[in-house]
């Protein structure tokens, strides 16, 4: 056994020399605390000289114990280590163990050892505020909270929030409630003391208490314009965005170059779809802080919206020159050329996005961008080609290379594409599903039915593979029974869905019944104008003799879209 001692001894001072981290030493990188800041706490000196056989032998125990999931063994080797080596990890791991073992007087004894050790570890002192509640020691909570505060005070920070998150989470919302009730009295010259109170009611959902809290610090704080703008939020929560904005409104008058009350009233236009507002608004706060990327790249985004796509070509080109939101700039330059016909420098642009939320929908637009200029073949290769480079987005690139033969190429193309998708990706819902759409078009009711049936039969509330089996049945006028089941159950579970209403209405002028079709087609155009409801509703319209009707829904589509296939169609045919 001494032997065995020895070796494993030697084993383990190699292992710790190259950095084992079973001894770490004390680091708080993680906490973001600069190594130039003086904490309040003083950290114990280190208690170990040097490595011991008891240490070893409790250190392994305690690693192969975790790693096997014989967690009471573990907790007591890695407390036992913490205390040889003076190891705050150990302890903290140790802490962790018990919790998870569901043993409060076992977290709590190794917590404390914890703390003794890493006094200023956040993460610790915040463990300590939900242990000693549990265990009814409110005074010893209420401790951790003042420590917490001082430590994040002395690196800059703001210590009532890390406070406010862990109670937040506490089961006990009363008492968690009144303690940080206590805890923002015991610091009345704070304002973000109410701030950390309102937030927590925020996150509770308790509106109306959390717009009571901020109101207060604003009655002592009438010009902070962090409480203004959570008090702006609190109004536009509770449905009242026309409050919401009159409060930032107010706070302007006072403050009219306030920046960060001019970006949030920005922000908060945009958000209740008042673009030209939102883009004036952001206009204003790029005057007032012309280094603002973000506000930049607001009006970029707003620009595009608004369809000003000079404007907007310019905001992204500044942008690009400050080296900010270098890729997403890139898109979007990539999208404004493509909308005005400049297919190589559309090309060019979206190549150039090699990171961001859109990398890959700018790599697949290029491929879009080449089979609409009459190169599908390109096209084709660089979608494989990206089929190989991006192996994750593998289905929605067979996706696409399914559409752009459906447009370009012939239909055992197409299906060619779909059997090779399907046999990459066996049973996948959204390749059957878009096959089945597919086969739909072409009239292949065997492949529509069985793909379709796949998808539901894997998902019995999948309202859209319902839907589209029960509308081709309508449409083909046939099996006029299933096809409602169908659409009922989709309209179920999606009782607003402009498709489905669609597909109902569609049903019900097949089988005669006008005014219901009418009044169908109507709930569904409302909620969506586009070409196939507009379509629809006017056929029916026109066969009931309302000719008037049907040629102002299909002028109204026709004013948006003048090449909308449905309405032209539609229109063609009912005028022969």
């Amino acid at each position: 056994m001494k032997a065995l001692f020895r070796n494993t001894f030697f084993l383990f001072y190699i292992l710790f020399l190259g950095g084992c981290s079973t001894f770490p030493k004390q680091d708080m990188s993680h906490q973001k605390i600069p190594a130039s800041v003086k904490l309040p706490f003083e950290a114990p000196a280190p208690t170990l000289s040097e490595l011991n056989a008891d240490l070893v032998f409790s250190a392994l125990v305690g690693e192969i114990a975790t790693q096997q999931g014989d967690y009471e063994l573990a907790y007591v080797h890695q407390l036992k280590t913490a205390m040889l080596a003076g190891d705050a990890t150990a302890a903290e791991r140790a802490t962790r163990i018990a919790v998870q073992l569901k043993r409060n007087d076992l977290a709590l004894q190794a917590l404390k050892l914890w703390i003794k050790l890493a006094p200023n570890n956040l993460t610790g002192r915040q463990g300590a505020v939900t242990l000693y509640l549990d265990a009814g020691e409110t005074e010893l909570a209420f401790e951790q909270m003042e420590a917490i505060l001082a430590i994040s005070k002395a690196s800059g920070e703001n210590g009532f929030v890390p406070v406010m998150a862990v109670l937040s989470k506490y089961k006990g919302r009363d008492l968690a409630m009144d303690l940080m009730q206590r805890f923002r009295s015991a610091h009345p010259d704070d304002p973000e003391a109410g701030y950390a109170l309102s937030l927590m009611s925020l996150i509770w959902r308790d509106y109306p208490r959390a717009e009571s809290d901020i109101r207060m610090v604003i009655a002592d704080w009438p010009d902070w314009s962090k409480g203004l703008i959570l008090l702006s939020r609190l109004r536009k929560l509770q449905g009242d965005g026309e409050g919401a904005v009159l409060e930032l409104e107010r706070a302007l008058m006072r403050m009219p170059d306030e920046v960060s009350l001019n970006s949030a009233l920005a922000r908060l236009l945009v958000e209740l779809n008042e673009y030209e507002k939102g883009y004036r608004q952001f206009q204003k706060v790029h005057r007032l802080a012309p280094e603002d990327a973000d506000a930049l790249y607001s009006l970029g985004v707003l620009a595009v919206q608004l369809k000003m796509a000079g404007e907007a070509r310019g905001h992204f080109k500044r942008l690009l020159k400050m080296g900010s939101h270098v890729d997403d700039s890139a898109y979007y330059l990539g999208r404004i050329e493509e909308q005005d016909g400049n297919t190589e420098e559309a090309i060019d642009w979206y190549k150039r996005v090699t990171a961001g939320d859109f990398r890959f929908e700018a790599l697949a637009r290029v491929a879009q961008v080449q089979a609409d200029s009459g190169n599908f073949r390109e096209a084709l290769d660089w979608v494989r080609n990206l089929r190989v480079q991006i192996p994750d987005q593998s289905v929605q690139l067979y996706l696409m290379e399914a559409r752009i033969l459906a447009e370009h190429g012939s239909a055992d193309e197409v299906l060619s594409v779909y059997a090779s998708a399907l046999e990459a990706h066996h049973e996948d819902d959204d390749l059957l599903y878009a096959r089945g759409l597919y086969a739909a078009e072409i009239g292949r009711m065997d492949i529509v039915e069985a793909d379709l049936r796949r998808v539901i039969e894997h998902n019995p509330n999948n309202a859209d593979a319902l839907n589209a089996l029960g509308y081709t049945f309508a449409d083909r006028s046939i099996r006029f029974e299933e096809a409602r089941a169908l659409i009922t159950r989709a309209l179920e579970l999606k009782p607003d869905s402009p498709a489905i209403l669609d597909s109902m209405g569609w049903l019900e002028f097949r089988l005669g019944n006008m005014e219901e079709a009418v009044s169908f087609l109507k709930r569904a155009f409302a909620i969506l104008p586009d070409g196939e409801i507009g379509a629809h509703l006017g056929e029916v319209l026109w066969m009931m003799g309302d000719s008037a009707g049907a040629e102002t829904i299909w002028q109204q589509i026709l004013d948006k879209d003048p090449g909308s296939k449905h309405v032209i169609e539609t229109r063609s045919r009912l005028k022969r």
